[in-house]
């Protein structure tokens, strides 16, 4: 059995990470989303919140929700995780993702990676752009879930507050 893990802030979700999410569903018998902290960001959601807003919107058998506060190599160890998916939009991210790749591998040389590139349309898409432009009161419903709009719009005022 093929599982995979696609771990990442989302903080918020948008509809290139769902992108990514459907496309990994296809590919592997099991895929566990992961909602880590990233300390090098102050995160808008909490864990929790994140989780919940991920599991109102992805809808297939396959694909688990979690959340964690370790490495990412660690919760794969833990559920017999052979592949890590990655998004990658760009040459930002390539460097990135490139040295995330070596170090993920040295903890565990058995864990594969994987990249996903996004679809056209979520190229340059963000959680940093989707709070730009919530907090400029721009319209994101080309960007986000229509059933997560609201909770994203409160969720991002309420921490400009």
């Amino acid at each position: 059995m093929k599982n995979a893990v696609y771990a990442g802030s989302f903080d918020p979700i948008s509809n290139g990470h769902i992108d990514i999410i459907d496309r990994a569903a296809k590919l592997f018998d099991n895929v566990y989303v992961l909602v880590t902290e990233n300390i090098h960001k102050k995160a808008t959601f909490s864990l929790e919140e994140r989780v919940e807003m991920i599991k109102k919107v992805v809808n297939h058998p396959n694909v688990m929700v979690d959340k964690t506060t370790d490495l990412v190599v660690n919760f794969a160890k833990k559920h017999q995780v052979t592949t890590i998916i990655r998004g990658l939009r760009n040459i930002k991210d390539f460097e990135s993702e490139i040295s995330l790749y070596h170090f993920n591998k040295s903890l565990d040389p058995n864990i594969e990676t994987v990249i996903l590139f996004p679809s056209y349309r979520h190229t340059y898409l963000s959680s940093s752009v989707i709070k730009e432009l919530v907090y400029f009161n721009a319209d994101i419903s080309s960007y986000v879930p229509a059933l997560l709009i609201d909770d994203i719009v409160k969720g991002i005022k309420k921490k400009q507050d």
